[in-house]
């Protein structure tokens, strides 16, 4: 079941209409990043809720967390910032709830990296081809739940 969701990357706020469009109950916070094109006046204009944010700074989450994180071209676009990518996949680690999702689309280099370090925070990934004729691919990682 998922109840709150993160598009990391909203752009147009895409993700949040296909769920309304879909008749999905689902919560979703849309985060432009501040070194892209500030959409977020769009994606306010719809209805969404959204916030702009430096993916290489923590996201402030009190009290809440998410039960998937979505993005779409964020990673090549971080590393081109000099973000650290592993810091930035602990700040995932840390908002997400266990035995959360994990959709990340970009292209062949940075999911390659994606994998790695999700395999570092000890998430469940796998990597899927989408066959478009470009080096797009899809990762799809699951937090798992951690019994003590």
């Amino acid at each position: 079941m998922i109840r709150n969701v993160m598009d990391m990357n909203a752009h147009y706020g895409g993700l949040n209409a296909a769920f309304q469009e879909e008749k999905k109950s689902v919560w979703v916070m849309n985060v432009v990043p501040v070194n892209a094109r500030n959409t977020l006046p769009l994606i306010l204009d719809k209805g969404f809720a959204g916030v702009l944010h430096d993916w290489c700074e923590p996201f402030p989450t009190y009290p809440r967390t998410y039960d998937m994180l979505h993005a779409n071209g964020l990673l090549s676009q971080l590393s081109s910032d000099g973000c650290d990518m592993m810091e930035l996949f602990l700040e995932m680690d840390r908002i997400l709830r266990p035995e959360g999702w994990v959709v990340l689309s970009d292209n062949l280099g940075a999911i390659e990296m994606a994998r790695a370090l999700a395999t570092q925070v000890r998430w469940e990934a796998r990597v899927i081809d989408l066959q478009t004729g470009s080096d797009q691919r899809l990762l799809v990682s699951q937090k798992p739940f951690v019994k003590k």
